[in-house]
């Protein structure tokens, strides 16, 4: 049976968390300029009516 090296799992398993918590991080940030530009978007449409952009 092969041995498992328990603290190079967890080494490795600290790495992993560490670069899923930046790439969360990062998604989120994407989520919000996303969401800015297509609010922005909306927001200066020529086809909407301006009476719903106007809040």
């Amino acid at each position: 049976m092969a041995e498992i090296n328990l603290a190079l799992l967890a080494q490795q398993n600290a790495e992993i968390l560490e670069e899923l918590r930046a790439l969360r991080r990062e998604v989120a940030e994407l989520k919000e300029q996303s969401d800015r530009t297509l609010d922005f978007e909306r927001r200066n449409d020529p086809r909407r009516p301006t009476s719903l952009t106007q809040r």
